[in-house]
């Protein structure tokens, strides 16, 4: 498609929707600030588990939902937030925010219902101020998953790579039943929005973890990270924090909503997410990519 009429779409769908897609969010809320990134610094550890802690009873289980990251120093501020996917829908969201440190563990215990395919994503931020008031931050991504089968047949299993038939005959009915069910719902927010899908990369959210330490589709290493910082930030402050209603702009509770689909310009000057809640009502966030200013050479 030719890049005016790319840039003609693009106008006419963020004109109808301006006001919730640039959204600023509230000065009295939390932000997550991507600065430049920092080389001095480096992660030690960013990890993310979840297992299965105890069974309830015949249908039901508690989880061990863990994510821990720790940096080579302290810093002026640390920031790491994880979401919990079941079955393609957010099951539940983990945050903290400490000064003058250099670790964060989050922990939770979540209980759980039947056979699901649990996926976490996590992101690990830093935030590092020098004396002459530059600002630079470090971030990374770690991931889980885990399938727990409930079998009236059998006891309760769980495992992350099918290892018997049994278990790889598990994870193919679930994994169309929730691939199914998110091609549909990513497939009516395209159409909804009239996005011209064959300008962009598709990448759930849950799939963003492969590229921490390779390349987003046409960008550079550099360019990336600073995309996933600008990917992080938007859905901290209009995904985890609570989602704008794009009627009345109240802020919606983002528990029940599907994963994000991110959808990444092959002009690679802008990246829009789309995901739709728990009731039902589409949402579209628009956030443009500007590398020369953002990136340290």
């Amino acid at each position: 498609m030719p890049r005016k009429t790319i840039y003609l779409a693009i106008g006419l769908l963020a004109l109808g929707f301006s006001l919730f897609l640039f959204l600023r969010p509230d000065p009295s809320r939390e932000t997550l600030v991507f600065f430049p990134t920092d080389e001095k610094v480096q992660y030690v550890e960013a990890l993310s588990s979840l297992q299965v802690l105890k069974l309830n009873d015949q249908d039901e289980y508690t989880l061990s939902w863990t994510s821990h990251s720790t940096l080579d120093e302290k810093v002026q501020l640390r920031h790491d937030l994880s979401l919990l996917f079941e079955d393609g829908v957010l099951k539940d969201t983990m945050s903290e925010a400490k000064q003058n440190s250099d670790t964060i563990l989050l922990e939770k215990k979540v209980r759980g219902e039947d056979s699901g395919h649990y996926e976490i994503i996590s992101f690990h931020h830093a935030e590092i101020h020098y004396p002459n008031d530059e600002k630079k931050s470090k971030h990374k991504m770690s991931t889980d998953e885990l399938y727990v089968i409930d079998s009236p047949l059998s006891p309760l299993t769980s495992f992350r790579t099918p290892k018997t038939e049994k278990e790889m005959e598990s994870k193919r009915i679930l994994d169309n039943i929730v691939n199914q069910n998110l091609s549909y719902k990513w497939e009516d927010l395209i159409i909804f929005y009239n996005i011209p899908i064959d300008s962009y990369e598709q990448i759930p959210l849950t799939t963003l973890g492969q590229y921490q330490d390779k390349p987003l589709p046409g960008l550079t290493m550099n360019e990336t990270m600073y995309a996933l910082g600008v990917i992080w930030e938007s859905l901290y402050e209009n995904y985890l924090l609570g989602i704008p209603s794009p009627t009345n702009g109240e802020r919606m509770d983002p528990i029940g909503s599907t994963v994000p689909l991110l959808l990444l310009s092959k002009e690679a000057d802008h990246i829009v997410i789309v995901f739709e809640t728990k009731d039902g009502e589409k949402v579209q966030l628009l956030k443009p990519l500007s590398f020369t200013s953002s990136i340290d050479e």
